[in-house]
């Protein structure tokens, strides 16, 4: 018994001399590494993150579109004049759009690249009058494939964007005798048109994984032909300007290291 209390005696002797050497030693640790951490030299570099766009996402968008549409005479493709009381009309088909949108970014440091779809929609349609002639245009359907390239500032992103597009117009014209449909001279065409697309947008995420847009679109869609029962041609053209706000949902939109 006497033994074990002289032994359990030496162990808290030499336990209370170690606690008495780390403290201050350990103190002096503390107040090294706290100056490393304020003073610079062995600093601890903490990474900045910022808010990454990179990933998939979808999302939809609710616009308006205004553009110019034209049917006139192409003499010199047929056997006469397609307007037998002039050379042609023009007219502004108006009207309310909403679609779809699937694409993808890739984000190196502030730039972001994305491939993007848009499918849906567009209500725009007019006809002119003339009384001896008449011409119109309908949209239905629509479509674009393109490219953005935009800046990024933490969770706004600045961009351009262009490419391809696509619309299903419908373009009627014809000559009109005492106020009736002329059928001799009337024709109509409808088909998916192919154009291009040039635009401009902002977006901004206010959440992670959401983010609200306003975007500018300008499509051209060329110009077609079409004839009547006399042999005579018409050319049509069509193009659209369209202003649309939008959601997106990203599906793997995280914070990330600064490049």
């Amino acid at each position: 018994m006497r033994n074990s209390v002289y032994v359990a005696s030496r162990i808290g002797v030499a336990l209370a001399f170690a606690a008495v050497g780390w403290g201050p030693a350990s103190a002096a640790d503390l107040r090294d590494y706290n100056r490393s951490y304020k003073d610079g030299d062995d600093a601890i570099v903490v990474p900045q993150s910022y808010f990454s766009w990179n990933g998939f996402y979808l999302g939809g968008h609710l616009g308006y579109g205004s553009g110019s549409s034209s049917s006139f005479n192409d003499a010199g493709a047929g056997n006469g004049d397609a307007f037998d009381g002039g050379d042609g009309i023009s007219f502004d088909p108006a009207g309310w759009m909403a679609g779809v949108t699937l694409g993808y970014n890739w984000q190196f440091d502030a730039f972001v690249f994305s491939l993007e779809a848009d499918v849906g929609y567009l209500g725009a349609d007019e006809s002119q009058s003339t009384g001896i002639g008449f011409a119109s245009a309908e949209y239905g359907g629509y479509g674009t494939l393109t490219g953005r390239l935009g800046y990024a500032q933490d969770r706004w992103l600045f961009y351009a964007k262009g490419g391809l597009a696509f619309a299903d117009i419908e373009n009627r014209a014809g000559d009109l005798d005492g106020g009736l449909t002329d059928g001799t001279d009337f024709t109509k065409i409808q088909e998916v048109h192919t154009g291009w697309a040039l635009g401009l947008g902002i977006e901004y995420a206010f959440q992670r994984d959401l983010s609200m847009k306003i975007e500018y679109l300008y499509m051209d869609f060329g110009e077609d032909h079409s004839r009547n029962l006399d042999g005579d041609v018409f050319q049509h053209e069509n193009d659209l300007h369209t202003v649309k706000v939008g959601v997106n949902y990203s599906l793997q939109r995280v914070y990330e290291p600064l490049r």
